[in-house]
């Protein structure tokens, strides 16, 4: 009987549909046109046309964040600057442990290392991996069509075990084309793994550590959200009574509305968390290493010298990074504290009551701080009274809704500022790429089935990433872009003129004018085909954002957003800009860890 055959393409693309994948993104280019044609015209995957490359790879990644599983998302792209393009979201998708495949179209072989069109070839045949093999879990180029397949499908399973990450797969045109046989593997468990548990002798010297602490507490990164360990995260310590703080990147890991929730720590963490940091005398870190914006420029921790770390990572190499630990746990982050939760309750470990009647206080007089920020009337508008007013029509009209804060000034308030009512709160917290939110938000929009998304960001971030709303109106997506509008780069604005008295290339201005200028953000979005509404006063943002909800379109709202009055930042730092200083991590003597302000007066932009 003759063997049936079939292309490379079309067999990725039948295994694809098998494994279950619902989404394939990409840009189409010469070099990619073969897996394209298997992915659109033979298989029930839907696949969307991104505008740019990057913008397929963050359609992937936010809808990655709300599966957090298998099937991956897939994205496709092409040749050169097409490939190339994906360089700086892949970086991001690495370092936030996004899983994703891309599979890239080159060249055909038979044109290898002759500087065809588009090749990279200088340094070797097609070498474009090469760029990215320090960015990406995996970065390879298949080399034959019979090895194909088990490339693909180890590609896959790299992809998605472990600490999950972007795998990219290069596929040049010939073999794409090439025929190979029919008879396919099951895919099946290329997508099974089993994640690591922690040592037990490790878990004995844990439980050691928190009987003898007076003030422990956990800090959790997105470590939980990939482990789906919240649940574990809960009991843990609703077992052991110990409070718990997120990054910005793990916010929304616990209910911020359960009586242990320090809300996010950091730079802008919120007043009780960066107190706790302060005062904890055993650290419990969880899927997180610790980095400068969620400790302070490592001024909030006083790690080791008054406070013992335990560090559970299921990757061994984020153990230890920013402070030495008293003992280090490599292990998944739901295996990690169900192992810590059964040996806390067999050791009789108890709440210390005296410590969470300590930050009960330290809430209220936060909560307190805030409120005139969260209630600021201003016009134009403070970023507090957006986020909140945000927040309070997610919580009635969809507590579900996936919401999406950016980088920049925005990183100042999401945090605090922007309340988690579902598990459905992300922020790109490493790499802080500008205006990542806005296709994240669609992407995760797809993965909810069509189901409302949000995404707060800077009117900088917007400027730069803003075609990806063309995106939403071709698939007919409710995502509501909130632009803060504030013809600056903010962040960048107020760190200057507090540091040198002076700004350089935050405002925005036209050659010779002193008035701050900016694009019209709402002619800019109906020119994609998009709603869009301006927001002019603190009393219109809430029925513009009902509006936007009710309609089911995607729109845009740009927010006329304040520049000059008091900011909110929980923890100034300092860069270390003299090359001569020592630095090391710990509390900055003399300024009781370095935090901003003395409540409730904030941090006014100074010069």
């Amino acid at each position: 009987m003759e063997q049936k055959m079939i292309t490379v393409s079309a067999a990725i693309a039948k295994l694809l549909e098998q494994m279950g994948t619902e989404f394939a993104y990409g840009v189409n280019g010469h070099g990619n046109w073969g897996l394209l044609d298997a992915l659109v015209h033979e298989t029930n995957i839907t696949c969307i046309g991104a505008k740019m490359e990057d913008q397929a790879v963050e359609l992937a990644d936010g809808y990655w964040r709300l599966k957090r599983g298998a099937p991956l998302p897939i994205v496709t792209t092409s040749v050169g600057p097409g490939n190339m393009n994906i360089v700086p979201a892949v970086a991001t998708a690495f370092y936030e442990s996004i899983g994703m495949l891309v599979l890239a179209g080159v060249g055909a072989t038979h044109w290898f290392d002759r500087g065809g069109i588009e090749e990279a070839y200088r340094d070797g045949p097609e070498d474009w991996t090469a760029a990215l093999k320090p960015i990406s879990k995996k970065a390879f180029m298949a080399t034959r069509p019979d090895t194909c397949i088990d490339m693909f499908l180890r590609a896959y399973q790299t992809a998605l075990s472990g600490r999950p990450g972007p795998v990219v797969m290069a596929i040049p045109f010939d073999i794409q084309h090439a025929l190979i046989p029919d008879d396919l593997p099951d895919p099946r468990p290329y997508m099974r793994f089993r994640p690591p548990a922690p040592d037990p002798q490790g878990v004995r010297e844990a439980i050691e550590l928190l009987k003898k602490a007076e003030r422990p507490m956990v800090v959790v990164g997105s470590g939980i959200a990939n482990s789906r360990a919240n649940d574990a995260l809960q009991k843990f310590a609703e077992a052991t009574g110990t409070p718990v703080a997120t990054t910005s990147s793990g916010k929304a890991a616990i209910s911020e509305k359960h009586r242990l929730s320090l809300g996010c720590v950091g730079r802008a963490g919120t007043l009780h968390a960066n107190h706790a940091a302060r005062r904890s005398d055993l650290v419990i870190g969880v899927g997180t290493h610790f980095t400068d914006i969620d400790t302070g420029g490592w001024t909030l921790f006083d790690i080791p010298n008054n406070a013992k770390l335990v560090h559970i990572d299921i990757d061994t190499s984020e153990l230890g990074r920013a402070y030495p630990t008293a003992v280090a746990l490599t292990s998944d982050a739901r295996l990690g504290l169900e192992a810590l939760t059964e040996a806390a309750g067999a050791a009789g470990i108890t709440e210390k009551s005296a410590w969470t009647d300590e930050l009960v206080k330290e809430r209220d007089a936060f909560n307190e701080a805030v409120k005139p920020l969260r209630t600021s009337d201003i016009s134009p508008l403070h970023y507090a009274r957006v986020c909140e007013d945000a927040s309070q029509v997610i919580e009635e009209k969809c507590p579900e809704m996936a919401v999406f804060f950016d980088t920049g000034h925005m990183l100042s308030y999401g945090p605090p500022f922007v309340r988690a009512s579902s598990r459905n709160v992300y922020h790109s917290g490493f790499l802080h790429r500008m205006g990542w939110s806005a296709s994240a938000a669609i992407g995760a929009s797809m993965a909810s089935g069509g189901k409302p998304a949000l995404a707060l960001m800077g009117d900088g971030a917007f400027i730069m990433r803003s075609t990806v709303m063309i995106t939403a109106v071709e698939q007919k997506l409710p995502v509501v872009v909130v632009v803060f509008d504030n013809r600056s780069l903010q962040v960048e604005r107020e760190a200057m003129l507090k540091i040198y008295g002076r700004e350089s290339l935050c405002d925005f201005r036209k050659v010779g004018e002193e008035e701050l200028w900016g694009p019209d953000f709402v002619m800019m979005a109906k020119g994609m085909g998009c709603e869009a509404i301006r927001v002019e006063k603190a009393d219109e943002f809430k029925p513009a954002f009902e509006q936007a909800f009710a309609s089911g379109q995607p729109t845009v709202i740009s927010v006329a957003t304040e520049i000059e009055t008091p900011q909110y930042r929980s923890a100034w730092y300092p860069y270390p800009k003299n090359y001569h200083d020592t630095w090391k991590p710990g509390p900055v003597p003399g300024s009781e860890g370095n935090h901003g302000f003395v409540m409730p007066t904030f941090t006014k932009t100074e010069s």
